[in-house]
């Protein structure tokens, strides 16, 4: 297979998406041009490229470029999604993965970028797996520099998250349903994004990553794939969730709060239970919480919260290739 590969172009954009969500083995929702366009034109230098096999897409590496402390430019996975890496094909093998791979990194070395820096997403929400990209960067010299641990519940199995989370959890929720508390989906981002600015600001002091502008921008794009879960207690909504349909059958968690004057309910099993058993019947695999750690330091009340809900822990990985001038291209080894 002859592959080539172009610096992407505001004009891919519809390409791209239904190549993402129709074609690709390993890209979700965050990959797509329509959720990383939600950010203000110009917040990022934008470095993506496309690759084709023919006239078809057969990959695309979503990515931008960050100037360095030293003051050098790197490539890295585009900030504008939390997980990255080269999307590709879902027939692709190992050759072609390989053959991208390649390309980009003579690519940004000709560019003048001193290092490339690629976050890949959970392998859950590959379909099927998609060990080839982790293989490819290893095989060309990336170092894993860091590993995020992420915390997950299948939701293939039976009542996984009764299994592993903790043993209280069923008496508190029909505690709950006997008091009249009431876990449900909604439409209102407005009110749901209330709750997540009161929760940061009583909490933490800080405002929600996005605006609320931002927020009502990504619903309006994605109504269908962007759910948002409150729990009402006596009518008030006291905690939510925000989840979007990932992908391939998987969900990832993307905003958690709760007003803190209701904390000693504990809503959040009702909210999380009621969520998991409704897509489980809608046929998802996997429900994602997200990571719990930067670098060494593991947020462990972070953690152990997604665990008494039955979350496991699945890998986030960074790859870096460092000192892209002195760069060796790959050579086939003769066959012995």
């Amino acid at each position: 297979m002859t592959l080539t590969f172009a610096p992407y172009t505001a004009a891919l954009a519809g390409e791209w998406d239904e190549f993402v969500r129709d074609y690709s083995r390993n890209g979700i929702i965050f990959h797509e041009r329509n959720f990383l366009g939600y950010h203000a034109e110009g917040r990022f230098a934008d470095r993506s490229l496309v690759f084709r096999s023919g006239t078809r897409l057969h990959g695309v590496l979503p990515a931008a470029e960050s100037t360095t402390q030293n003051g050098t430019a790197a490539i890295i996975s585009h900030p504008g999604s939390s997980a990255g890496g080269l999307i590709f094909h879902r027939h692709a093998i190992l050759r072609e993965v390989l053959g991208m791979l390649e390309m980009a990194i003579q690519h940004y070395r000709a560019s003048g970028a001193a290092a490339l820096e690629l976050r890949l997403a959970e392998p859950i929400f590959a379909a099927p797996v998609d060990g080839e990209l982790a293989f490819a960067l290893w095989h060309r010299g990336f170092r894993l520099c860091t590993r995020e641990v992420s915390s997950c519940v299948p939701l293939d199995a039976a009542a996984a998250w009764l299994e592993f989370g903790r043993e209280k959890n069923p008496g508190t929720i029909r505690t709950l349903i006997k008091k009249g508390v009431v876990a449900e989906r909604t439409e209102d981002a407005d009110l749901v994004y209330t709750l997540i600015e009161r929760n940061l600001d009583q909490r933490y002091q800080k405002h929600p990553t996005h605006t609320r502008a931002e927020f009502a921008e990504l619903k309006r794009r994605y109504p269908a794939r962007m759910d948002l879960w409150i729990v009402r207690v006596g009518g008030e909504a006291v905690a939510t969730c925000v989840l979007f349909q990932a992908g391939r059958g998987t969900l990832h968690d993307f905003y958690i709060a709760q007003n803190y004057s209701f904390a000693k309910l504990n809503v959040m099993p009702l909210l999380f239970y009621t969520a998991f058993a409704h897509y489980q019947q809608a046929g998802f695999r996997w429900f994602n919480f997200g990571i719990s750690s930067r670098g060494d330091w593991i947020k462990w009340g972070i953690l152990e919260f997604k665990e008494r809900l039955g979350g496991r822990a699945v890998l986030r990985d960074v790859w870096r290739l460092d000192d892209l001038a002195n760069y060796q291209p790959y050579q086939e080894k003769a066959s012995s």
